[in-house]
């Protein structure tokens, strides 16, 4: 009988407790007993002025013993910079007061939306949310560059010739095409920005004439991040790709970074005895579906990097195709790879196909790795198949098809995926390093994916896209 009074003795003592803490909150005015912020600064990535932003969030705490009343929330620069506030569900700019219980919090969430400008480079935008409680004021600072770009909507057509520069970035909502007859030729550091499922077609002629240190960039138009260290750049599948269509001959890409699309490039029947696409010193990377998939075509590629897609990296259907110092590797992260990297059809011979006509496939000095399948068919033996000097990274023996070729060996590259990071540079151990033939050191291959020399001095090139290069070391 005692044990049961005490028991509930402890139970009224609780509740008790309880209903305080519910219905009898203390709040302090100490101007001491402040807020505490999960950031002290909201940073957005480049904010285009035709567009608004994802939202960022942050979270205010009261880590006092006691609660506060937050007098007001409010915007500084209201109207002006382009900064928007809703604080656990009421809007801005000017909000309050709020009650926040002890060891409690709240969640503020900022969106922007910049006006346009005349100016061509990015621009900082500020602003700051200041809080005020118990007649302190403390804030939390907000930065945005905000970008002027030249806006295509509604399907942008070129039927003349054409030359969009690096002066404003291209923001691209559905699509731009090239008619037949016109050339459309990209200059050093011009940037198209694809919207989601936004492509380009080319039924004339396309030149991106970039360089080393300012490469043509195809991208997606989300600049903003998924998570804090993990930007939507890094996703396939953020906007359509680049198609060639059946009369499109001649295109040439030199230093191009071309990344996250959906299908890649797509090459359409035509001519194969007339160039279709050549690459040079250039990147495509990060494709949903096939990185290149092309029929019927002749296409070629030096000193490129052709890496990560969800299907093949060259799907190629009775193509004439030619690759010299690249680097072939699908390390692809983002779902299982659905097709072999390489994949060849109509590759069987035929008496009734003329020579120059003879479907054909030729590597050298290049390093073709995959995590998945690597080729199909397995079988080449006797068709116009080769891999000169090649690193291979699978099992497997020379002859008349694989020429001196490296079989079995792990290239080394400086990143392969951690925290979906890549860099498909080789480190100083790979055994890619000094590995290639001199014999293909000509115009085309004397310098790498980077601009860099390639030895001229009768030294073996290293396989791949790029030279080895030793890091280089921070000297105070």
């Amino acid at each position: 009988m005692n044990a049961k009074i005490f028991f509930t003795g402890i139970a009224l003592w609780a509740l008790t407790l309880l209903a305080t803490g519910c219905f009898d909150e203390r709040f302090t005015d100490n101007p001491s007993h402040l807020l505490s912020f999960s950031t002290g600064i909201v940073k957005f990535d480049t904010i285009f002025t035709d567009k608004g932003t994802a939202t960022m969030t942050f979270r205010v705490y009261n880590r006092n013993s006691r609660a506060v009343r937050i007098e007001s929330v409010r915007l500084a620069d209201a109207g002006r910079s382009g900064f928007y506030i809703n604080v656990d569900g009421e809007k801005g700019p000017d909000i309050g007061p709020i009650e926040l219980s002890a060891r409690d919090s709240l969640y503020v969430f900022v969106e922007a939306n910049i006006d346009p400008t005349d100016e061509a480079t990015p621009f900082l935008v500020k602003d700051s949310i200041v809080f005020l409680t118990n007649g302190v004021r403390q804030d939390v600072k907000l930065e945005a560059y905000g970008q002027n770009a030249v806006v295509y909507r509604g399907g942008k057509i070129f039927t003349t010739d054409t030359t969009l520069t690096r002066e404003r970035p291209f923001l691209i909502y559905d699509s731009l095409v090239v008619s037949a007859g016109a050339t459309l030729t990209l200059t050093e550091g011009t940037s198209l920005y694809l919207h989601d499922k936004a492509y380009i077609r080319i039924d004339g002629r396309m030149l991106a004439e970039g360089s080393d240190s300012l490469r043509v960039v195809l991208r997606g138009d989300r600049t903003d991040n998924v998570f804090p260290n993990l930007p939507y750049d890094y996703y396939s599948g953020q906007w359509g790709g680049v198609r060639f269509g059946t009369e499109s001959y001649d295109n040439r890409w030199e230093y191009v970074d071309m990344h996250g699309s959906s299908w890649g490039i797509r090459i359409d029947s035509s001519d194969v005895t007339r160039p279709k696409l050549t690459l040079q010193h250039s990147i495509i990377h990060n494709a949903a579906s096939h990185l290149i998939s092309a029929s019927y075509a002749q296409l070629s590629g030096y000193n490129c990097q052709l890496t990560n897609a969800g299907g093949a990296l060259l799907h190629l259907t009775a193509c004439r195709s030619e690759w010299i110092h690249c680097t072939v590797s699908n390390l692809y992260n983002w779902d299982i790879i659905s097709a072999p990297a390489l994949t060849l059809m109509a590759h069987a011979p035929a008496d009734t196909v003329a020579p120059e006509q003879q479907p054909r496939f030729f590597m050298a000095n290049s390093i073709f790795t995959s995590r998945s399948t690597l080729m199909e068919p397995a079988d080449i033996k006797g068709l116009p198949i080769t891999f000169d000097h090649c690193l291979l990274q699978v099992s497997g023996e020379n002859d008349e098809n694989f020429i001196d070729c490296l079989w079995g060996q792990d290239p080394l590259f400086v990143a392969t995926g951690e925290e979906y990071l890549f860099d498909f540079r080789i480190t100083g151990s790979s055994p890619a390093r000094e590995a290639g033939s001199t014999a293909y050191l000509n115009d085309s291959t004397a310098t790498d994916l980077y601009g860099q020399p390639r030895p001229t001095d009768g030294t073996r090139p290293d396989i791949g896209a790029s030279n080895y290069t030793p890091p280089t070391l921070d000297v105070e």
